[in-house]
């Protein structure tokens, strides 16, 4: 070995916009765990393989945050640097990350970079359209039997590519690159996790950079189920394989004498399904009782409110929301992509089952299956409210490389959009059959405002058992509408407060001149100032309702209909718990007026006091502002 250092770039690409820019934001909100557990893996790797004497750096950064980009630019004007092997891996790519990964690799490698990538893409475009599925419940699932050729092409031009999970292969790969004889293409397989490093983020991984501090951790890998439109059971496998729980526990446990609370996230695709799960509760639950702050979230299928003790366990150990895929309240969608274990009848009584656990429920649902409409999707969103979901996150229908519906869509000749960027999940690929793309996309659009208007956050407020978890639930839709209504991107690929820089656009993408460029700036923030204004008001409606419909009913009637003279209007203004529904009255009528408002002073004078009180009612809002704020920067 010639070299003295070895330094190893960790990197999670974004993707780009339609303009070309990258999707970044100053604040992320989710961290990726694919790179936690590399990180974990590569320190673990890097201290089999070096001698003491080789000094090592990893670095761990996400392309889509603007602190972490500026990081990962001055990394590479550092190099290429004497006596120093520099190693860079796109890690967790998936397909629509994958056209800026590959970009990056450009860039890395033209400073003397070996580079490596994995991920979904990687691991499920191998999985089905070079190997093959080989599953006895799932046969006749076409295969070419071909390496796709943009893999084929990355690993032409001198870039390692790392197919399936890198627990027991990860070592080996790196060995050989610092040896300076990798392999084109490592195959990583299903390892097992009882003893793999658990996931770890480095040391100021989240300072600046994210507005929360949720962890991850994944217990075990695989689902039994064969959705037809999910790449995980041909990445992962449908067997399930799991950490060890005293390994989880122990951990959770440093992270509350660390940080006086552990807030985290259980990333597994379907926690209820893994075998240790009653384990991993029963401690979580021991660990709260020892005085514990322990909050955190899990994804599980819809029958998991038929397995016994796992509800009312889940409640008990903290957790506070469940994602699950619900996907269509249409019998003929789900029996359409396999999803049978969804019971549309069912649906009702596991979401009170869960509420009655204080567990809010996060609905994935996708829109785009064969029988839907604009008119159908409209409806479905309706009854998703009434069910008592509480929250929900839409995806259009996409036949992802590495699932089942893309080897059947590309073994017919069926058309997809050939630019990878495209399929995330929230633009339209293909045709439907019943819809033109452009009302495809707008009932996708529609069903994001529909779901998560004013009534129905009201109403899913008011069923939080807690004000801890009504205050999470609040966060959590403005996180959703923020990232819908402002930034136009998908909540769980978003951030606060987006970059676009100009120097680092998409190649290809169409000349735009500085001055368009400020331009578009300029009104960007004038529009972000705009959106502020409406969802502060927005949520201070939501915020104030919420706490006044926690009274007692003969408070609440006091209260109500109009201004009863000073004594009420002070009471109004002023007293703790306060409703925007009389002021807002006022102001309807007000506006009501019209053209009398021209020559009649008397509705102006009028307005007075209920101007003073929207003043207050702003001043008492913002205040508040701050402790939000650190309640979920803690």
């Amino acid at each position: 070995m010639t070299s003295s250092r070895i330094v190893v770039v960790l990197m999670k690409p974004t993707h780009y916009d339609e303009d070309g820019f990258p999707y970044r934001f100053l604040r992320g909100v989710l961290p990726s765990n694919s790179l936690a557990v590399m990180y974990a893996l590569t320190r673990d790797a890097l201290d089999r393989i070096l001698p003491a004497h080789i000094a090592r750096e990893i670095h761990v950064l996400e392309d889509g945050i603007e602190r972490h980009a500026r990081q990962l630019e001055r990394l590479r004007q550092r190099f290429p640097e004497q006596g120093t092997q520099l190693i860079v891996a796109m890690v967790g790519v998936q397909t629509a990350q994958f056209p800026r990964a590959c970009d990056l690799i450009d860039r890395w490698q033209k400073r003397g970079a070996v580079c490596a990538i994995g991920g979904f893409h990687v691991s499920g475009s191998v999985a089905t359209m070079f190997d093959g599925i080989n599953d006895r419940r799932r046969t006749a699932i076409p295969c070419p039997h071909v390496m796709p050729s943009e893999l084929q092409t990355l690993m032409d031009n001198g870039v390692v590519v790392f197919a399936g999970e890198a627990e027991d292969l990860w070592t080996e790969a790196l060995r050989d690159i610092i040896a300076g004889s990798p392999k084109a293409l490592y195959r990583g397989g299903s390892p097992t996790l009882a003893t793999a490093p658990l996931p770890e983020y480095p040391p100021g991984y989240f300072s600046g950079s994210f507005v929360t501090k949720i962890r991850t951790f994944d217990i075990g890998r695989g689902c039994p189920f064969l959705c037809s439109f999910c790449s995980v059971i041909n990445v992962h496998g449908r067997l399930s394989r799991c950490r060890s729980p005293d390994t989880i526990l122990t951990a959770v446990q440093h992270l509350c004498l660390k940080d006086g609370k552990a807030t985290f996230f259980f990333t597994d695709d379907n926690f209820v399904r893994s075998p240790v799960w009653e384990e991993i509760l029963d401690g979580l639950i021991a660990l709260r009782k020892n005085g514990c702050d322990v909050s955190f979230m899990v994804q599980a299928d819809l029958a998991c409110h038929k397995i016994p003790r796992f509800l009312a366990k889940l409640g008990q150990a903290g957790c506070s929301q469940i994602f699950m895929g619900v996907e269509s309240v249409n019998p003929e969608n789900l029996l359409a992509v396999g999803k049978r274990q969804n019971n549309v009848a069912e649906y009702e009584h596991m979401l009170r089952a869960c509420h009655d656990h204080g567990i809010a429920v996060h609905a994935g649902y996708i829109i785009g299956f064969p029988a839907d409409t604009s008119a159908s999707v409209a409806h479905d969103v309706e009854t998703l409210k009434a069910l008592g979901v509480d929250q929900a996150s839409f995806f259009i229908l996409t036949p992802i490389p590495g699932s089942e519906d893309h080897a059947r869509m590309v073994a017919t000749g069926r058309v997809i959009d050939p630019d990878f960027n495209e399929q995330d999940s929230f633009h339209p690929v293909f045709e439907h059959p019943l819809m033109t793309r452009a009302e495809w996309f707008a009932a996708y659009g529609r069903a994001w405002r529909q779901f998560y208007s004013i009534p129905h956050m009201l109403a899913a407020l008011g069923r939080c058992l807690t004000r801890t978890a009504r205050f999470y639930l609040l966060i959590n839709y403005f996180w959703y509408r923020w990232s819908v209504v402002t930034e136009g991107a998908h909540p769980m690929l978003s951030g606060f407060y987006r970059i676009r820089p100009y120097r680092d656009r998409r190649p290809g993408a169409p000349y735009l001149p500085y001055r368009r460029y400020c331009m578009s700036e300029v009104w960007r923030h004038m529009r972000y100032v705009g959106r502020f204004f409406a969802e502060f008001f927005r949520f201070q409606y939501l915020v104030f309702e919420s706490e006044y419909a926690a009274l007692p009913t003969e408070v609440q009637e006091k209260w109500a209909g109009p201004l009863r003279g000073v004594t009420d209007w002070f009471r109004r203004t002023f007293c703790v718990a306060a409703s925007r529904k009389w002021l807002n009255g006022f102001w309807r009528t007000y506006a009501g007026k019209r053209w009398q408002l021209l020559w009649n002073p008397f509705p102006h004078v009028k307005a007075i006091p209920f101007a003073l009180t929207e003043i207050i009612y702003a001043l008492r809002f913002a205040a508040r502002l701050p402790k939000f704020v650190r309640m979920t920067t803690a």
